[in-house]
């Protein structure tokens, strides 16, 4: 008791000389009414750690990244390895890398990193790529029939933290968070991928199944109360998609790094690289 008196009278002298909220004084005294800190916050440009990195060409996040055509001495040419972005929505923090065809109202969310350096990587229409999913192909044909590239189809979500790789998901198809698609898996039209499961090489889910497990074995057919929800899903991420353009501003000219511009900086990627043909 003495021990807890003692701390509690030294607790009441530190606030008494700091005489702002520091720190949480909730069971020290219910009806504590000292105010918080209301010190002005230094401004981001005013920090001299922070200003300096508009000039590092390395520090610079670039959300669409081109391959150089070997045969070419200044800029990609056509027959480079450059992304075609005809998604909805693709997050600042995302890297779309090479090779890559997004689809028409698809959406790419942050801290994804879909890079196709070799093959090619397609994401269909109105298809979701969630927060944190990594997608590649090979680096080398797997078979006669497949050249290593990776292939989404229409109407697709993919959640949180995925990994997949020279792999097949036709349309209308969940792939649960967490799940692992290796080399030359295949997911047919209308079905599920649990959460956390590993599809492994080689292994075909059939339309209309649930799959679930490491690895990952058929549990049951789906409903067609289910099979409706997969669209269902896809299009709600597509409205999300277009609220998430339009929070970002990126669905009119640019304004978050106007200050920077103006001092002819040049921040982020911005523009087109080609126009499809």
């Amino acid at each position: 008791m003495i021990k807890q008196l003692t701390k509690l009278n030294v607790v009441k002298q530190l606030t008494n000389n700091i005489g702002k909220r520091q720190y949480c004084t909730y069971f020290e005294n219910r009806n504590n009414n000292l105010p918080y800190n209301t010190e002005p916050v230094q401004k981001p440009e005013e920090s001299p750690n922070t200003a300096q990195r508009y000039f590092d060409i390395y520090n610079k996040h670039k959300t669409f990244v081109s391959f150089f055509d070997k045969n070419s001495i200044t800029t990609p040419s056509i027959t480079g390895l450059y992304p075609r972005n005809g998604a909805e929505f693709v997050a600042p923090s995302a890297s779309i890398i090479g090779n890559v065809n997004l689809g028409a109202g698809s959406s790419v969310w942050d801290n994804c990193v879909i890079r196709a350096d070799v093959n090619y990587i397609h994401i269909g229409a109105f298809s979701n790529v969630q927060d944190g999913t990594i997608i590649r192909e090979a680096s080398e044909p797997l078979s006669l029939d497949h050249n290593g590239s990776t292939i989404i189809g229409e109407d697709v979500t993919i959640g949180h933290n995925c990994i997949l790789e020279a792999c097949t998901v036709e349309e209308s198809c969940l792939i649960g968070m967490g799940s692992i698609l290796e080399s030359e898996s295949y997911v047919e039209a209308n079905s599920i991928l649990g959460s956390n499961s590993i599809l492994t090489s080689g292994t075909r889910i059939k339309s209309g199944e649930l799959w679930l497990g490491k690895p990952a074995k058929f549990v049951r057919h789906l409903t067609e109360d289910e099979i409706i929800d997969l669209s269902n899903g896809a299009h709600a991420y597509y409205l999300n998609a277009q609220k998430a353009q339009k929070s970002f501003g990126l669905d009119e000219e640019s304004f978050i790094y106007a200050d920077a511009e103006q001092q002819g900086i040049q921040v982020g990627w911005k523009g087109e690289y080609y126009a499809d043909k």
